[in-house]
């Protein structure tokens, strides 16, 4: 446990490259290739960070979700090559893609292709494994360079020295320069030979149009400070549950000989149990007592542990974690009170929003794939987009007989009721919400929420 948190510090500790985030240049395996953060490891910081953050993990989860929606429209039978052999469909590509843009916001696509220059070859490379290499002095763009940068050492020696030669490489995108690599590749062979040996070609594509090197992530500086205090605060109750003092009870005995000693704490454990045992601990004094009170006492350590420590300071901190990746928190946290509870109509409401909100990088993925296979891809949202007015007032009907007819819907009526006749809500407040709501004519929602109680003096409650 100690090692595996050694290992993540080094991902999570670093706030100066978090906030003060440059795009230095370095030699590295013999390439001059941008670094992404001062130490080269801001994609495998915010990956460890988003990963052991409960609410940045279902944020980045959920945004996946919606971003993948239902899958590509007239594409799920196609199939496409992939690495060891292996092929996958278009809907497997569509979700490698996301996968990698819900935490990044980028992502990196080796593809190769067959002798008509058709991509027959697409697999989404780790994106904490790729860099970038400087541009050329005419200003095209460098190659890409893929390995594992936490396990580069600094130290020289010939063994990682040779190990750097052999690091694996691919060219930038550029349909148009296909025949020149093939040839620098295997020069000298013949066609078949240049497409079978050819290292093919790296597509980088980044939702974050500001940053031309490298992507930030949909956790900003902040957010990632914040996911990175929720693990941290989890830690803390976990490892005061598994190793802190939790309260222990002190079990005092007088004048017990060593025998009768021994059958008092056989006899007593017995009556614990083995589970319980550990938080009893007897103490026999030698001493002899006239009064058979005094011959037991009692005693309890408490502990200095809260359990609601943070508990406020964790909700601010959920709130700038789903704020990061704009998801609404009832489709996060959908146990959050109110007076109507989270009904179906509240989550279907926040689906339609979110489902808006991220529509417009579904269309950026659409014509990602467009442009690399050359033909036109839609990918069907969770929702669609309702065909006329008269299908959206029948949807709505629909949902305000189910409430009516609910429990939920009657209790929240019931606590409407009680809002208005202690004087938190007032009445004609009241009446419009269980219209709108719960489609309820005028007379019939004035009758139910009747008239508020009245206090000797006349007032209203």
């Amino acid at each position: 446990m100690q090692k595996a948190e050694d290992n993540l510090s080094k991902f999570t500790a670093k706030f100066v490259e978090i906030y003060n985030r440059i795009i230095p240049q370095r030699k590295e395996c013999h390439f001059d290739i941008y670094l992404n953060d001062v130490d080269n490891l801001y994609p495998d910081r915010l990956e460890a960070i988003e990963r052991n953050s409960v609410t940045a993990l279902s944020c980045s989860n959920k945004l996946g979700n919606f971003i993948f929606g239902k899958g590509f429209e007239d594409n799920f039978a196609a199939e496409i090559n992939t690495r060891k052999g292996k092929t996958i469909t278009l809907n497997r590509c569509l979700l490698d893609v996301v996968s990698s843009l819900k935490t990044h916001k980028g992502v990196y696509i080796h593809l190769n292709y067959d002798i008509e220059g058709k991509v027959n070859y697409f697999d989404v490379l780790e994106y904490k494994k790729c860099r970038k290499v400087k541009e050329d002095d005419y200003g095209n763009e460098g190659i890409i360079v893929y390995r594992d940068w936490s396990k580069i050492e600094k130290r020289f020696s010939f063994i990682t020295e040779r190990k750097n030669k052999k690091s694996k490489w691919f060219y930038p995108y550029n349909i148009n320069s296909i025949k020149d690599q093939r040839e620098k590749d295997s020069p000298k062979s013949d066609l078949k030979t240049q497409i079978r040996n050819y290292r093919g070609q790296v597509l980088y594509y980044s939702l974050d149009d500001k940053n031309k090197e490298y992507s930030h992530g949909w956790l900003n500086a902040q957010g990632m400070n914040d996911a990175d205090s929720e693990f941290r605060m989890s830690l803390y109750h976990n490892n005061n549950i598994r190793l802190g003092f939790i309260d222990k009870t002190i079990l005092i005995t007088n004048g017990l000989d060593p025998d009768s000693e021994r059958k008092f704490q056989n006899d007593f454990y017995d009556w614990l149990g083995a589970e319980n045992a550990g938080g009893v601990y007897h103490i026999n004094t030698p001493f002899q007592v006239e009064d058979i009170k005094s011959t037991i006492a009692v005693e309890t350590v408490q502990s200095s542990y809260d359990p609601k420590k943070f508990k406020e300071a964790l909700e601010d901190i959920k709130d700038n974690i789903r704020n990061c990746y704009q998801t609404p928190k009832i489709l996060i946290n959908d146990n959050e009170g109110g007076v109507f509870g989270t009904s179906g109509e509240a989550i279907k409401e926040a689906t339609k929003v979110y489902n808006s909100i991220t529509a417009h990088v579904r269309y950026e993925v659409e014509d990602l794939f467009k442009k690399i296979f050359d033909k036109e891809f839609k990918i069907i949202p969770i929702i669609e987009e309702e065909v006329s007015s008269d299908v959206g007032e029948e949807l709505r009907l629909k949902s305000q007989a189910e409430l009516k007819g609910s429990v939920g819907g009657v209790s929240a009526l019931i606590e409407l009721q009680k809002s208005v006749s202690e004087g938190f809500t007032e009445r004609a407040s009241a009446i419009e919400i269980i219209k709108e709501i719960y489609g309820i004519n005028s007379d019939l929602a004035d009758k139910m929420i009747g008239q508020p109680k009245r206090q000797n003096n006349g007032t209203d409650l």
